[in-house]
């Protein structure tokens, strides 16, 4: 009877993983049974992976005694998720600093901060629906590991889990972690919770500020409270039952002087959908409108995903109504506001911008106007935080970098997207009159009669119709699991192809030339085929189409590393969503008749 016990559990362990996403961004699956994925337990199968993956995990560390901070966002499969990590983690060797619920910008701002920690396992799907979950893996600077270090743990595990001689013993191992160790990590999380708090609060302020001492750090907030105390600024916060209903949002803005409402802030209770994308916004747009009409101060909404970090923003237009940001609206805004602060402070070495491969050439325009470098990485937010690193070495400035297609903001030296870091970016953008610089860039074609809004700033951003990534248009599913057979069908058809989309784009742009890109972690290769890919041939792909002076459109397209899909974008210079939605078309037919099966 064990042995077929063990031969089903094998099977289902075996089916689980293969389930599994696995990225340098975070590993996902399906942990949730019940209803809606709302029940809290999970199944022996996914349990002997996470013990697996915790494992290998804390023995890739450097040293026993080597301590690995654990917290996880507010899914109802967290908890156990998390005491199975814990146990994982003990059995091999290693300490835990256990923090429970906590907005992964926080534990990872923690982490970077304490000496004493060297590495995280955080429990979460990020923005995926809540009976997904899965875990993000970082080191003691706070980011989350590089492509280089993610893969060949994620190679390990895919062959430790197929294995039961492997999975057996480290399953035992973990089992046989005495409860009074578990309780010895669970009696610090209320302590090591308060001081990741505080730590994180003033990380945020240095990453605002552009300053790293307690004193300067007061003065900014003493000037931005006695600027908004006379000059209110009303914002709703809309958390969704969100981690960053247990961060430090509501102390922090009130401490700003900023007016706040609290909405839906019990952890764990989801009024919606956790993507903060789309019809997600549309709540906190409402309540945004209603709390204007009794207070005309409150003039902007922001709404996170589950682990809190990434955050969208609702303006209020001069009307009355409330508009809705897109993702690389709030990228391009949070850009423009961090390239006008740099100008403003007068630095002298170039300065250079680092985004993922789908971010709008919106943001090639706006850095070209500071006079500024555009870098791209592959999509995920280690590969961009990798490739700032990278340029800073090379002697950049690098103030910013982020995912415009998802609006993930990371201000340097944050090494996470991060709400917070983009609404403080936006209150310094209004204090110091920020627009002021970008007035001064932009060819002079920017000027107000009195000072703008935000809303008035975004519009006047180069326009660009770029494909929203929540779009359903913008998700394929594909037949072929072999990306490199895929792309190299597409690169075979692109060239007899490609007229069709010139004949799209030129009469708004004139003549157009083109070029491919390929991406693959912090690479960027111009050119096609296998030469300037690698391995399973997994990034992203670009065809770019530019005339004598400028990029005008792209087409992008990549496997989604933790979603079972095949994505693609189209972007477009000007208010042509019409032109937007025909490249969009033509990407797709390529995709489809590129997928040979």
């Amino acid at each position: 009877m064990l042995e077929e016990f063990d031969t089903e559990r094998s099977n289902r362990r075996n089916a689980f993983a293969r389930s599994m996403i696995l990225s340098a961004s975070g590993w996902r699956a399906v942990f949730g049974d019940g209803d809606h994925g709302l029940a809290e337990s999970i199944g022996l199968e996914a349990r002997d992976a996470v013990v697996v993956a915790a494992t290998l995990f804390a023995e890739a560390l450097t040293s026993a005694g080597d301590t690995i901070c654990v917290g996880t966002d507010t899914r109802p499969t967290g908890a156990v998720i998390a005491e199975t990590a814990i146990r994982s983690i003990l059995a091999a060797g290693r300490e835990v600093a256990f923090l429970g619920r906590v907005a992964s910008p926080e534990l990872m701002a923690f982490v970077k901060n304490s000496p004493e920690i060297d590495a995280f396992f955080y429990v979460t799907a990020s923005h995926n629906p809540p009976g997904h979950n899965g875990f993000k893996l970082g080191g003691s600077d706070g980011a989350v590991i590089s492509r280089d270090r993610a893969l060949p743990l994620i190679e390990r595990f895919i062959k430790v889990i197929a294995d039961d001689d492997s999975v057996h013993p480290v399953v035992a191992e973990a089992d046989a972690v005495q409860r009074s160790r578990l309780d010895a990590v669970y009696r610090r999380q209320i302590s090591l919770k308060a001081a990741a708090e505080a730590r994180y609060r003033e990380f945020a302020l240095s990453v605002a500020s552009g300053h790293d001492d307690d004193e300067a750090n007061q003065r900014f907030v003493d000037d931005l409270r006695s600027h908004y105390l006379n000059a209110p600024l009303g914002i709703v916060a809309e958390l969704n039952g969100s981690a960053r209903a247990l961060s430090v949002d509501r102390s922090l803005l009130t401490e700003l002087g900023v007016r706040l409402s609290v909405h839906n802030d019990k952890p764990g209770l989801f009024a919606h959908e956790i993507v903060p994308e789309g019809a997600s916004l549309a709540p906190a747009a409402a309540i945004l409108e209603e709390c204007a009409r009794f207070d005309p101060a409150f003039k902007l909404a922001y709404v996170p995903d589950n682990d809190g970090d990434r955050g969208n923003l609702v303006f209020l237009n001069s009307d009355g109504a409330a508009t809705v940001l897109e993702a690389q609206e709030v990228f391009a805004l949070a850009l423009t506001a961090e390239l006008a602060w740099t100008r403003r402070r007068g630095q002298k070495r170039p300065v250079a911008v680092a985004i993922n491969g789908p971010t709008s050439i919106r943001i090639d325009r706006i850095a070209r106007a500071f006079n500024a470098e555009v870098f791209r990485a592959e999509v995920g937010e280690a590969n961009v935080v990798n490739l700032a690193a990278e340029l800073r070495e090379r002697g950049y400035l690098v103030p910013i970098c982020g995912e415009g297609s998802n609006g993930g903001t990371i201000v340097h030296p944050a090494t996470v997207r991060d709400p917070l870091n983009t609404l403080l970016t936006v209150l310094k953008f209004l204090r110091h009159q920020l627009y002021r610089e970008w007035s001064a860039v932009s060819g002079g074609g920017t000027v107000w009669a009195q000072e703008p809004s935000l809303v008035d700033v975004v519009n006047s951003l180069p326009a660009f119709s770029t494909t929203n990534a929540n779009d359903g248009d913008a998700k394929m599913k594909v037949r072929t699991s072999d990306q490199g057979r895929l792309k190299g069908r597409y690169e075979a058809i692109l060239p007899e192809r490609v007229g069709t989309a010139l004949a799209i784009l030129e009469p708004h742009f004139g003549k157009l030339a083109w070029r491919e890109t390929n991406l693959e972690g912090t690479q960027e290769r111009v050119g096609s085929g296998p030469g300037v890919r690698s391995g399973a041939e997994r990034g992203g792909l670009r065809v770019v189409f530019s005339a004598a002076d400028r990029d005008c459109a792209a087409v992008w397209m990549r496997g989604s590393g933790t979603e079972p899909l095949f994505r693609i974008l189209a972007d477009v210079e000007g208010a042509h969503p019409e032109v937007e939605r025909a490249l969009l078309d033509w990407q797709r037919s390529l995709v489809l008749e590129a997928d040979v099966g």
